[in-house]
């Protein structure tokens, strides 16, 4: 199963984590496309594997409150599929 979500990850861009956002209803500013896409490069394995309370704290400083809202509401309902 990693290994899929480990190529898929890398080949994501930016421009698909935008439009699903807004398929979402979660509308991004650039600067928080580039934001998440980074967090899904580098940490897609904590994310899946570990406790990513820390990473979402530091997106919390780096997002606003309602895509970081939402973000947070995809990710438990997506995590327990």
């Amino acid at each position: 199963m990693n290994l899929l979500i480990r190529e898929y990850v890398k080949n994501l861009t930016e421009e698909e984590i935008y439009n699903f956002a807004l398929k979402e209803g979660i509308t991004l500013l650039d600067d928080e496309t580039k934001v998440i896409y980074m967090y899904i490069k580098n940490y897609w394995q904590e994310f899946l594997e570990s406790d990513p309370t820390y990473l979402f704290e530091e997106l919390k400083e780096k997002l606003r409150d309602e895509p970081y809202r939402k973000i947070v509401e995809l990710y438990n309902k997506y995590k327990k599929k």
